[in-house]
């Protein structure tokens, strides 16, 4: 009877052995993961994205004081795997961007992009003078507020004509966010430039920045003033048919209705060949005397203001060839 009972335990032990022989390996993990995101051009620093890997999004936090409008990402992958798109810049509004890895086991992951602008709390802003006023290719009457940043990379100024509709954008290439000593809530912006093309009338302005819309209280009136023509130093040497140009100087030319020069006491109209809002062309006319004349008179008539005179060294010679 033992015996019996020692090779039913034999069989039993034999029996297990065997099953310990086999081994059960887990599933082998992806290889399609994103390691590291990260924002690279700040300077002095970098901002890491936030990787999740279960709900598969990738979350960046962009602090306001960078004045960043996009975000030049630099990602690291799983060993061998690659992006199916190069990680170009990103603009901080972008709300669909994805990446989708590719690993090298050829499984793909697709991650979503979350930008979030951590903005300040509100924008209140006044205008510094009571009675806003600006010319074409002038500036702008000055703005305050509490920015709490000087960087004008979110800045946007928009003007809306009420009577037309008609919306023009604010040159922004010169314009600058000063603050006033160490106090960020105490700060205006100077040298928006009005757009030379605009028309005269009252204008809505409104100001985005840093997340926040602001429609400023009272109108912008948009007004023309009288033309200036930046004076002409060098010696105009010229022939019947040749031409003159005369450039602007800061206001714009408005409704051109003659030239007209006055050599010894004669006065010569010049026909117009070209006139625009910054630079008028005239022709020569025939007639005019030969000789070096010295700083000679042009006067321009501009709508109902009063004549714009300016001197201008000229020379007439006598016209060749045909």
């Amino acid at each position: 009877m033992k015996t019996k009972y020692f090779y039913l335990l034999l069989a039993g032990l034999i029996t297990v052995l065997a099953a310990c022989k086999k081994t059960i390996y887990p599933d082998p993990l992806p290889q399609n993961k994103i390691l590291e995101y990260k924002v690279v051009n700040v300077q002095d620093t970098v901002i890491y994205g936030a990787v999740d890997n279960i709900e598969n999004t990738i979350t960046v936090y962009i602090p306001y004081y960078y004045g960043l409008t996009v975000i030049q990402p630099k990602i690291t992958l799983d060993a061998n795997a690659t992006l199916t798109t190069s990680a170009e810049p990103v603009s901080i509004d972008n709300t669909g961007q994805t990446y989708t890895v590719k690993g090298g086991d050829g499984t793909t992951r697709t991650y979503k992009l979350n930008i979030i602008q951590q903005n300040t709390a509100n924008l209140t802003l006044n205008w510094f003078e009571s009675d806003p006023r600006a010319i074409p290719n002038g500036q702008l009457t000055l703005i305050s507020g509490n920015f709490l940043s000087t960087s004008t990379a979110t800045l946007n100024v928009t003007l809306t004509n009420p009577a037309t509709n008609k919306t023009v954008l604010a040159d922004l290439s010169t314009a600058q966010i000063v603050a006033n000593g160490d106090n960020y809530g105490d700060t205006y912006i100077l040298a928006i430039k009005v757009p030379l093309d605009i028309d005269s009338g009252r204008y809505n302005v409104q100001v985005d920045y840093l997340g926040h819309s602001v429609k400023m209280d009272e109108p912008l009136r948009v007004y023309y003033n009288v033309p200036a023509i930046a004076t002409t130093f060098n010696t105009q040497t010229v022939a019947a048919g040749d031409s003159i140009s005369f450039l602007n100087q800061n206001n714009v030319f408005i409704d051109l209705k003659s030239v007209k020069a006055t050599i010894r006491g004669q006065a010569y109209e010049f026909p117009i060949q070209t006139s625009t809002r910054t630079k008028i062309v005239i022709k020569i006319p025939e007639g005019l005397p030969v000789g070096s004349w010295g700083y000679t008179p042009f006067s321009f008539q501009f709508g109902n203001w009063q004549p714009v005179v300016t001197n201008v060294p000229l020379v007439v010679k006598a016209k060749t060839g045909g």
